[in-house]
C-alpha cells in the first residue's frame, strides 16, 4: 500500500473517531445540562416558596400587631420612661403578645423582637430576660428602618444569629416613629424544609466571616456549626440529619474531584450546578446563593441528589465510543480493500448513519432550506422513507417544522435579514427549545442544538426529547395538594379524589357521600379580632375536625372559610353520624380569644351517573338550607 494511502487512512481513522467523540460529547452536555439546569430549579423553586410563605406569615403577624393599640401605646410610653417603669411595661406587653407569639413559632417565627426609636432593644420575646441593648451598629435592617421609616427584608446577622428578617417601623396615632419590630425565621428552616418536606438533602453554609472567629465557639450561639465539606471558607449547620460523619467527612471525600470549580464559582456568587462520582453513584450539587441587604453572598442552599440519569448517560457514551472505535477498524479495512475516493466516501456516509442512529437524538444535516442527510429516529419521527420525500412535503423550509409556540423557537422570531443561524446563536441555551408535530399528531418539545460541519455550509442538527422532562417540571409547579395555612388537603386534591371515586362508583356500582362544612359567622370573627385570629380559628377548625374523621374519609379545604369531606364507599346515614359527631366536637370547641365557634353542615350521597358538578351543587344547596335553618346543624338533600 502506497505511503499516501496509509496516511489517508490514518487520517481518516482519527478524524472519525473524533468526530464520534464530539457529537457524543455534545451531546452529553446537553443531557447533563438539562438535569444540572432542572435540579437548580428545583431548588430554587422550594426556596422561593418558603421565602414567600414566610413573608405572608411575617405581614400578617405584623399587621394584627399594629392593630393592637396597648401595644402601640406601651412602646410609646417606653420611649419616655424610667427603667423602672419601662420594667412594667415591658412585663404587660410580653404578657399581651405571649399567646401570639406561641401561635407564631409554631409557623416557624424565630424571633419577635421590640425596639425603640433609638434602636434600643426593648422586648425579645425569645429572650424575654435580654434587653436594653443599642443594635444600630449590629444590625443593618434596624439602621435602615430607623434612618428611612420603611419596612424591609432580608437575610441578615445578628450578634450570635443570622436568620431571614422582617423588620417594620412603628408609628403612634399621631405617626410619629417609635421604634420597630423585628418578625424573622431562622436559616435552618429553609435546611429543615427541604430535607422532611421536599425530601431533597440540603445544606444551608454560611460564611464564617459574618462573625468574627470566636464567635462560631460561643456557647450561646443558637445554632450549631462545623466546618462545612463544600468550602473552608463557610460553616454548615448541624442537626438530626446533618452529622459531621456524613455532612462533612464524606461529603468532603465526594466534592474532591471537583473542589476547585466549587471554590472558583463559590467566589461568583451566582447559583450553580455540578455533577461528580462518588462509591458507583453520580450526584448533582445544586447551589444556590443567598444574599444579605448589601446583595453580598454570605451563604448558600446546597443541595444533594443522586441521579441514575447522568450515570446511564455517561455509560451509554463510553458504548458508543467503543461500538464507533470498532466501526472505524472495519472501515479502515473495507477502504483498504477498495483504495477508490467514491467508494470512500460512501463507506463514510454509511458508516455516519449508523453511528447517528446509536443515539437516542433525533438528527439532520441541512443548509435550512433542504435536508441532505437525517437518522432514522427522524425518518420515524415524520413517518418518512427518505429526505427527497421530507423536502418535497416542506417546500424547502426546514423551519416550518417547528410550530409557533410562546417561549420556543421558530420562524416567526426572526429579525429582518436574519438567518437560522444568527437567531440560534442570540438565543440564551436554556431557551433553544422547539416543538414539532410527530406522525402521531402528538407535540413533542426538543432541546435543539446546531453545529456546523466541517466539509461542507451545512450544520448538524440534533434534537433531544425533552417532553417527558417538561411535563414532569410542569407537573412539580403546578400541581401542589396541601393547603399551605392549615396544613390539610386542598381543593386539587379533593376534585383528584372525588373524580377518582366517581369513576370507582359507576364501574362497582358504589355509593358514597360528601359534606360541605362552613364555619358560621366568620366574617364576625375577621372584622372583630383581625384575620389573624381568623387563620387561627380556621387552623383550630381544621385540625378538630382532620383529627376525628374516620380513616377511610378524605378531609379537605375548599377555600376561604369552607371545607369538605369525601365519604369513600359510605351511604348517606352512616356519614350523617360521621357529620352529628364532628359538628357536636366543634360546638363543644373554644377558642381562647374568640370563644364559641360553630360549624354548619350540607350533606349529600352520589346519584348513578351524575357529574361531580351536580353532585357538588346539590350538596352546596343542602349548605344553604342549613344556614338558613339557623346554622349549626346538618342538612340533607
Amino acid at each position: 500500500m502506497k505511503r499516501k494511502n496509509i496516511l489517508f487512512l490514518t487520517l481518516f481513522f482519527l478524524l472519525f473517531n473524533a468526530a464520534i467523540s464530539v457529537v457524543v460529547h455534545l451531546n452529553n452536555e446537553e443531557r447533563i445540562k438539562l438535569v444540572l439546569q432542572r435540579n437548580l430549579k428545583t431548588l430554587k423553586t422550594h426556596y422561593e416558596i418558603l421565602l414567600y410563605t414566610q413573608k405572608l406569615i411575617a405581614s400578617t403577624m405584623f399587621q394584627s400587631t399594629v392593630k393592637l393599640e396597648r401595644v402601640i401605646d406601651i412602646i410609646s410610653q417606653a420611649n419616655h420612661e424610667t427603667k423602672k417603669n419601662k420594667d412594667k411595661l415591658r412585663d404587660e406587653l410580653q404578657n399581651i403578645l405571649k399567646s401570639k407569639y406561641s401561635i407564631a413559632k409554631q409557623k416557624g417565627v424565630f424571633q419577635y423582637q421590640f425596639l425603640l426609636s433609638t434602636n434600643e432593644s426593648f422586648l425579645r420575646m425569645h429572650k424575654p430576660s435580654k434587653y436594653g441593648d443599642i443594635l444600630t451598629d449590629v444590625r443593618d435592617d434596624f439602621a435602615y428602618v430607623q434612618k428611612m421609616k420603611k419596612s424591609i427584608r432580608g437575610f441578615t446577622r445578628g450578634r450570635t444569629t443570622h436568620a431571614f428578617r422582617n423588620t417594620f417601623p412603628l408609628f403612634d396615632k399621631n405617626e410619629q416613629y417609635i421604634g420597630a419590630v423585628e418578625i424573622s425565621f431562622p436559616s435552618d428552616s429553609f435546611q429543615w424544609y427541604l430535607n422532611y418536606i421536599s425530601h431533597i438533602h440540603t445544606h444551608f453554609i454560611i460564611n464564617k466571616k459574618i462573625f468574627n472567629s470566636n464567635t462560631w465557639d460561643r456557647d450561646d450561639i443558637v445554632l450549631k456549626y462545623s466546618k462545612s465539606a463544600e468550602s473552608n471558607d463557610y460553616m454548615v449547620t448541624l442537626g438530626s440529619l446533618h452529622s459531621v460523619q456524613r455532612c462533612v467527612i464524606q461529603n468532603r471525600i465526594s466534592l474532591k474531584p471537583i473542589r476547585k470549580d466549587i471554590n472558583a464559582k463559590i467566589h461568583k456568587g451566582k447559583a450553580f450546578s455540578e455533577y461528580a462520582k462518588y462509591e458507583n453513584r453520580i450526584n448533582v450539587f445544586s447551589f444556590f446563593p443567598i444574599k444579605n441587604l448589601k446583595n453580598e453572598t454570605v451563604a448558600w442552599l446546597v443541595s444533594y441528589v443522586e441521579s441514575p440519569f447522568i450515570e446511564s448517560t455517561l455509560q451509554m457514551a463510553w458504548v458508543i465510543r467503543i461500538i464507533g472505535f470498532f466501526i472505524s477498524m472495519i472501515i479502515s479495512y473495507f477502504i483498504i480493500l477498495q483504495i477508490r475516493a467514491s467508494n470512500i466516501i460512501q463507506e463514510r456516509h454509511h458508516l455516519l448513519d449508523d453511528i447517528l442512529n446509536l443515539t437516542d437524538n433525533i438528527m439532520f444535516v441541512t443548509d435550512f432550506k433542504t435536508i441532505s442527510f437525517s437518522n432514522n429516529n427522524f425518518k420515524n419521527l415524520f413517518n418518512i422513507k427518505n429526505t427527497k420525500d421530507f423536502n418535497l412535503r416542506y417546500k424547502h423550509n426546514i423551519l416550518d417544522l417547528f410550530l409557533p409556540r410562546k417561549g420556543y423557537l421558530h420562524k416567526g422570531l426572526l429579525g429582518k435579514n436574519q438567518t437560522p443561524i444568527e437567531l440560534f446563536k442570540v438565543t440564551p441555551e436554556e431557551k433553544r427549545v422547539v416543538i414539532i408535530i410527530d406522525r402521531y399528531f402528538k407535540e413533542k418539545i426538543f432541546q435543539i442544538n446546531i453545529s456546523k460541519t466541517n466539509y461542507s455550509d451545512d450544520y448538524l442538527v440534533s434534537l433531544s426529547d425533552i417532553t417527558r422532562m417538561k411535563e414532569k417540571e410542569i407537573r412539580i409547579e403546578e400541581k401542589a395538594y396541601i393547603d399551605g395555612l392549615t396544613g390539610v388537603y386542598n381543593r386539587n386534591k379533593f376534585d383528584e379524589l372525588l373524580n377518582k371515586e366517581i369513576k370507582n362508583a359507576n364501574k362497582n356500582r358504589n355509593v358514597f357521600s360528601i359534606a360541605i362544612i362552613d364555619i358560621d359567622k366568620f366574617k364576625n370573627f375577621n372584622d372583630t379580632y383581625g384575620h389573624l385570629m381568623g387563620d387561627e380559628i380556621l387552623i383550630m377548625i381544621a385540625d378538630k375536625l382532620n383529627k376525628n374523621v374516620r380513616k377511610t374519609d378524605t378531609f379537605a379545604r375548599w377555600g376561604g372559610e369552607e371545607f369538605v369531606i369525601l365519604f369513600k364507599e359510605t351511604p348517606i346515614d352512616p356519614a350523617y353520624d360521621v357529620c352529628k359527631n364532628l359538628k357536636d366536637i366543634i360546638e363543644n370547641l373554644r377558642h381562647s380569644t374568640a370563644g364559641s365557634v360553630t360549624v354548619s353542615f350540607g350533606l349529600t350521597q352520589y346519584k348513578e351517573s351524575e357529574s361531580a358538578e351536580n353532585m357538588f351543587k346539590r350538596c352546596d344547596d343542602a349548605l344553604y338550607l342549613a344556614k338558613e335553618n339557623g346554622r349549626n346543624r346538618i342538612e340533607i338533600l
